[in-house]
């Protein structure tokens, strides 16, 4: 393991493309110039193939690694470097985060990846993007991987007049794009778009502004090693004061709207009138205490358990019996809802985005529609009455997803697309 380096401090290596450094800098305007940097850029880079380890920056509007697309960018960031490649973090920093991070950014430190972090939000932005402009120009990164739009905005805006060898950015939710975004999506500067459900890649085509051939979908990343069948959680349950036998429902989800909590404690409550002594599990960041109180002013308060946020989703998942996600719009592919087929829990989710490429229905789990309470409850009665389907559809689910997430095999995937990208530019096809 690398030893753990200090926040702040800018990494420098020789650039390989030295002739563009001064005409970069000084553009003039049109198509005219993009196309002279393009050639002289191309001039002066090797013919031959490259294959060497790359520099690569991940630049996130996450200010905290603690939640989903966060998390994401983290394991992607370390699947990398266990690869051999030179790579560090950039993420957004407001005003009250002191430290920065918050103490979510010690995996990625402890793993010899730098961090660095820029405003990206209001008027602090525009100090960000000199900083980070500056940050680019000494950095002389191959890969500028960037993960919400708001990342890719930052970037583009500080890098006016730049040449960014790759830059890509990401989409990981389902909500409409606006043509404003999907103008810059589309831009000649982006190189590749990343989604990880088919349902956002067809959000980008019906644009009718980026060329499908521009998307490309690679699913998220699990650490198997963490995440698998044979994690015991009994500890957890124990920690609790939940029995063995007693029937164990669980939702890991930031408390945000999109992921409609509400739909989950309604159906819980219709469960919890044929089944007593069922019990739900709600773990995750945010403000969950409305939600608490609306549960003991009904009268379930006993039937309810809130965590807040959670560093050892792991063990929390294979105390579950079941795995829920209510989210009724706006998801992509839910992370936890495959760390828990993962750990091959038997899973219920509602019918939306990347989920339902997932979730089969009666085969790897079950899906419901959006927002129904009653057809989420029958779910849950459903998996309680028979345990040995439920348990049958956990092994299936496991099955189904093992090859498709291991977390080593999509860092590599996103490997081979930044050598795809760059040496098709080498060579100026």
């Amino acid at each position: 393991m690398s030893s753990r380096p200090s926040v702040g401090s800018t990494p420098v290596i020789n650039f390989f493309y030295p002739a563009i450094k001064g005409l970069a800098a000084r553009p003039g305007k049109g198509d005219d110039s993009r196309n002279r940097i393009r050639s002289v850029f191309l001039a002066h880079m090797p013919k031959n193939k490259i294959t060497r380890p790359l520099k690569i920056v991940h630049v996130a509007s996450h200010n905290t690694v603690s939640s989903g697309g966060a998390i994401q960018m983290m394991r992607l960031a370390l699947g990398l470097k266990e690869l051999g490649h030179d790579v560090c973090c950039a993420f957004n920093i407001k005003s009250r985060d002191n430290p920065p991070g918050l103490g979510t950014f010690d995996t990625l430190l402890d793993n010899g990846i730098k961090i660095f972090s820029f405003p990206m939000q209001r008027i602090k932005k525009y100090q960000g993007m000199i900083r980070f402009r500056k940050f680019l120009s000494s950095g002389k990164f191959d890969i500028v991987h960037t993960h919400r739009f708001r990342a890719l905005n930052f970037v583009r805006k500080a890098s006016l007049g730049m040449e960014i060898p790759v830059l890509l950015g990401n989409k990981k939710n389902s909500f409409s794009i606006p043509p404003a975004w999907a103008k810059i999506y589309g831009s000649k500067k982006v190189d590749s778009i990343i989604v990880n459900a088919q349902s956002i890649k067809e959000l980008f085509i019906k644009t009718k502004k980026v060329d499908p051939a521009k998307v490309a979908i690679i699913y998220n990343g699990v650490d198997l090693e963490s995440f698998h069948p044979g994690v015991n959680g009994s500890h957890v349950r124990k920690s609790f004061g939940i029995e063995d036998s007693t029937p164990f429902f669980g939702m890991i989800a930031n408390f945000a709207r999109k992921k409609s909590h509400d739909l989950f404690l309604d159906a819980a409550i219709k469960v919890i009138k044929e089944m007593p002594d069922a019990r739900f599990l709600l773990a995750g960041g945010g403000d969950y205490q409305s939600c608490q109180n609306r549960m003991i002013d009904r009268g379930f308060g006993g039937n309810f358990i809130f965590t807040g946020f959670r560093t050892d989703i792991p063990d929390i998942i294979a105390s579950l019996d079941f795995a829920v996600i209510s989210s009724k719009k706006g998801e992509g592919l839910t992370g936890s809802l495959v760390e828990a087929m993962a750990m091959a829990k038997p899973v219920i989710s509602t019918d939306i985005a990347g989920n339902s490429e997932f979730v089969k229905q009666m085969e790897t789990g079950l899906l419901v529609p959006p927002g129904d309470v009653n057809m989420m409850a029958d779910a849950m009665l459903f998996f309680l009455r028979n345990r040995e389907k439920a348990e049958k559809m956990g092994g299936r689910a496991y099955a189904f997803v093992r090859d498709k997430v291991d977390n080593r095999k999509r860092s590599e995937c996103f490997q081979d697309l930044y050598y795809k990208i760059l040496n098709r530019k080498l060579m100026g096809s």
